[in-house]
């Protein structure tokens, strides 16, 4: 059975609340989920494409900087 809990947000809530709230590897997580359940393939464009919307989005430049920064851990290539 799927409980839902109230966080006292709505899903309007921008995302400057959204970051301070989430770190690194949670906001990743939610956006591969969106992703996935949008029915796209996972793969690194999708991921950048995802990210680079919520830089345009972006309220401060907080929140800007966690996403370029997500980005950047996506285009990351092993060395």
């Amino acid at each position: 059975m799927r409980q839902n809990r109230h966080n006292g947000t709505s899903p309007d809530t921008s995302h400057s609340l959204y970051t301070q709230v989430f770190s690194d590897e949670e906001t990743m997580g939610r956006v591969v989920v969106e992703i996935l359940e949008a029915g796209k393939n996972l793969n690194r464009k999708a991921l950048c494409s995802k990210l680079l919307n919520r830089v345009e989005a972006a309220g401060s430049e907080e929140e800007e900087k966690h996403y370029m920064k997500l980005i950047r851990l996506v285009l990351e290539r092993d060395s």
